[in-house]
């Protein structure tokens, strides 16, 4: 399990301004709450064991048959499911850097890593660069791997095509991951999904937990599905506001900002720790971001923020600046 994650908001108790985690801090998910409101009392009952309905929404909003979708506890339950379904394979590789919880699963399930594993993770948008990996990268790489997983968490953040699931369906050796906690700013809410071919979902069911989510997140899932809600209003201005925050802190000196196809921006302190910059920002400006040193492939002066609004992001660009002045 990743020790040092984005949103550990947890540990400060005078946060203003969240920019460690990759979901939008500022959506307006009031109907959700209000909805749920409403659905309390399903508390007091056990959820369906196998989110059956939730699955049948997905597959609805989608245009795919329900054997084609496998409802999880978050794209990390998923995660770990496809690890553990598929550790016959023995074998694995990581598109690096990435999310470490796909390394951390093969490792829990005796893989060995290998350059031309059987298993091949690519998270895209990845997570922490931005980077985007058009299709053609992808179907190369299917042409290599036994299998390749696709994460696709951060598809609602950006404006770049990613295979849909009614195309990966097709693909009899790719898996794709949803994440309807990182589409919908509900990080709290723990609710992703699997779509693949019928064949692999049979066998990553085979390996589902059952009440993996409870009835608040089944409910949940289906609100946003049938309402089509959208956690950011404006993907396209949010994403202009994105690459302005990125152009704010290249323009610092001693900030390297590494271009990005998404919401959020990986950044390094040419001098300095990133861990040090974090603490001054967190307990001096009540402002948080996300050490990214512990990320395979990166060291001690990597960070990633996400954007907020431009208001924000200047109070972002004020306490960094403060720190290098310092």
């Amino acid at each position: 399990m990743i020790d040092g994650h984005g949103d550990d908001i947890y540990k400060y108790g005078n946060i203003r301004l969240n920019f460690s985690s990759n979901i939008y801090p500022r959506a307006d998910i009031g109907p959700l709450k209000e909805f749920l409101k409403e659905r309390l009392d399903c508390i007091k009952t056990y959820p369906e064991p196998d989110a059956a309905s939730l699955e049948k929404a997905i597959a609805e909003y989608h245009g795919i048959p329900a054997e084609n979708v496998l409802a999880t506890a978050g794209a990390t339950e998923a995660i770990y499911l496809i690890a553990q379904a598929l550790r016959s394979w023995q074998t694995f590789n990581v598109q690096y850097p990435a999310f470490s919880e796909y390394e951390d699963a093969c490792r829990m399930f005796m893989y060995r890593e290998d350059v031309l594993g059987n298993l091949m993770w690519v998270c895209n948008p990845c997570n922490p660069t931005g980077e985007f990996f058009p299709e053609p990268f992808i179907r190369e790489l299917l042409q290599k791997h036994r299998y390749v997983i696709v994460d696709q968490s951060y598809e609602g953040y950006t404006k770049e095509r990613v295979m849909t699931p009614a195309e990966g369906m097709k693909i009899p050796n790719l898996i794709q991951i949803h994440s309807l906690t990182k589409t919908y700013a509900i990080p709290g809410l723990r609710v992703g999904y699997i779509t693949a071919n019928i064949g692999i979902i049979r066998l990553l069911r085979g390996f589902a937990h059952p009440w993996s989510l409870s009835s608040l997140a089944i409910e949940a899932g289906k609100f946003l599905l049938k309402n089509n809600f959208t956690a950011v209003g404006n993907l396209d201005e949010y994403l202009r506001c994105a690459q302005r925050l990125r152009f704010s802190l290249s323009a610092i000196e001693g900030i390297e900002a590494r271009p990005t196809k998404t919401n959020f921006i990986l950044c390094r302190l040419k001098k300095g720790k990133a861990s040090d910059l974090k603490e001054f920002l967190a307990k001096e400006k009540g402002i948080l971001i996300r050490d990214a040193s512990n990320f395979r492939g990166l060291y001690d002066g990597h960070f990633r923020v996400a954007s907020s609004n431009d208001v924000d992001n200047a109070e972002l660009i004020d306490g960094i600046t403060e720190f290098l002045k310092r």
